[in-house]
């Protein structure tokens, strides 16, 4: 019998199959992430050396510093956050002393990005591979022109990558074995997921029909809806709870898709700005083999894993990439993508499975290092062809010729004039890159604040300063004070100071008695 039940067993690649057959050293992950941050943390910040600041950053940046400094801020930014987890760790990073003129975006997604490639290391040492082209391998994954964009520009990849690395390293074990607790691991992993990075949900969601191909065969005979139900019952409590704090903070379970800007919609509102939406991406038949092309080109390691990989490890393989071209489609079809980076970031950890399952006997660890390299250069050059008008600042930037947009100029330019300035008055939700600029956001006054309230309801200011964008520029449309005061723009009342103007914003010195007026 136990001869039986040993041939009806498929062949397991014992490294992978089980933690203690292949010795990984134990300092492995620590050694890896001591190396591996300052190299990601080098890529991310060298585009920015010539002041170069994405948009995504800049709103980043400023959320965390508002949701610090100001309790209102926190309440409304929190209750409709979405996604959740990138604030809730900005938030972290930002409350750090010493860290107020750096970036907490940036430091949160070189942190994650570095223990996620520590922990391919760990995979690819685990499938047979020598650590030194483990090492390599990994960073050379995770410098890729996709994830390298979306570290440096402020985007919640790398939190997606985090947990989407659990994932297929918990589809693995299911197929392979069934175990219970990578069913569990698979769960937990798609709902952080979906709550790191809005075109990680829109993985999720292609993911499904996956998942239940995904499942063991003796899992589905017994029970195939409880089976799935299993796995996706972590997504279901937190979208629940999403849908709950939203209609609890923002009056509809919803409220965190109001507006044309919300994360959720992506590029829906600049469709004309992505030459991949307007081109190959426009149809969903040329969506599929464009989509399938730069699958291959960005990570040629797929292919070969697929080849070499025993048969298990190809059905993963297979279903990983079905998931990652339909979520490609489907957020294409929606005018989500912008820039089909967004989804290729997530190409790097199926890249670590598919060198992993090989083995050093079956193929070179010298190899290994090469293929990645040469995803990289094919990453480049396909970037370079689909990618959108934020992509293409960054790739300026990244070669040395990067300058800083005109608006955002304009918007650091004024946080540095307010830096000696407190009790201001400023839509800071709305400012763009002025509360990044300032450095700091204590000393602001913001519409959640609830004497800013009162004082708009009135229509009479008492702060010593405010701040406000012309209300008939696009980005006034959105400025709660200059829209609750359009007059302010011009008379800022008996005894008010003009102390600012340029471009589209302006600051005033408001008199110190009572009558300050913005009607």
């Amino acid at each position: 019998m136990s001869a039986v039940a040993h041939a009806s067993r498929p062949y397991v690649t014992p490294q992978l199959d089980k933690r203690g057959a292949r010795s990984v050293p134990r300092w492995l992950f620590a050694v890896s992430l001591a190396l591996l941050l300052p190299l990601i943390g080098f890529v991310a910040s060298w585009p920015m050396q010539g002041g170069w600041l994405g948009p995504a950053m800049a709103d980043r940046w400023t959320r965390a510093l508002l949701a610090t400094a100001d309790v209102g801020a926190f309440r409304d930014l929190t209750g409709t956050a979405y996604p959740v987890l990138p604030l809730t760790f900005d938030m972290g990073i930002a409350l750090i002393p010493g860290l107020g003129g750096v970036p907490a975006p940036l430091v949160v997604n070189v942190l994650i990005l570095s223990i996620a490639a520590s922990l391919w290391v760990r995979m690819l040492v685990a499938g047979g591979h020598r650590v030194v082209p483990s090492l390599v391998t990994a960073g050379l994954l995770a410098c890729a022109p996709s994830l390298a964009l979306t570290v440096a520009a402020g985007g919640a990849a790398p939190l997606g990558v985090l947990a989407f690395t659990v994932a297929v390293s918990s589809s693995l074990r299911l197929v392979r074995r069934g175990e219970v607790n990578a069913m569990i691991a698979l769960g937990v992993s798609l709902a952080c997921l979906a709550l790191s990075d809005a075109a990680g949900a829109y993985l999720v969601l292609a993911a499904v029909p996956f998942i239940a191909v995904m499942l063991p065969a003796r899992m589905v005979a017994t029970s195939a809806s409880g089976s799935l139900l299993l796995v996706m019952f972590p997504l279901m409590f937190a979208s629940m709870a999403l849908f709950y704090a939203n209609w609890v903070f923002g009056g509809s379970p919803l409220a965190f898709a109001a507006g044309v800007d919300a994360a959720i919609h992506g590029s829906a509102a600049h469709v004309g700005d992505s030459s991949w939406l307007m081109g190959p991406g426009g149809t969903m038949g040329m969506a599929v083999l464009a989509g399938a092309a730069l699958i291959l080109a960005n990570a040629p390691l797929l292919p070969v894993g697929m080849l070499l990989g025993d048969s298990g490890a190809r059905r993963v393989l297979l279903l990983l990439t079905g998931m990652l071209l339909t979520a490609l489609v489907l957020t294409s079809a929606t005018w989500f993508l912008g820039d089909p980076g967004r989804l290729l970031a997530y190409l790097a950890p199926v890249s670590v499975l598919a060198a992993a399952v090989t083995g050093r006997n079956r193929l070179r660890s010298g190899l290994m290092p090469l293929l990645a390299a040469a995803g990289l250069l094919a990453g480049w050059w396909a970037q370079g062809q689909v990618g959108d008008a934020d992509t293409a600042g960054w790739r300026q930037a990244v070669l040395g010729a990067g300058q800083v947009e005109g608006d955002t100029r304009g918007e650091l330019a004024l946080g540095r004039f307010l830096r000696d300035l407190d009790d201001v008055a400023i839509d800071g939700l709305t400012a763009g890159a002025v509360v990044p600029g300032r450095g700091r956001a204590a000393g602001l006054v913001l519409p959640s604040n609830d004497r800013l309230k009162a004082d708009l309801i009135v229509r009479q200011l008492r702060t010593n300063y405010v701040a406000l964008r012309d209300p008939v520029s696009p980005a006034g449309t959105r400025d709660r004070i200059a829209q609750a005061l359009p007059d302010l723009w011009h008379d800022a009342g008996t005894g008010a100071v003009l102390i600012y103007d340029r471009g589209d914003w302006r600051v005033w010195r408001l008199p110190a008695d009572s009558g300050k007026r913005g009607e």
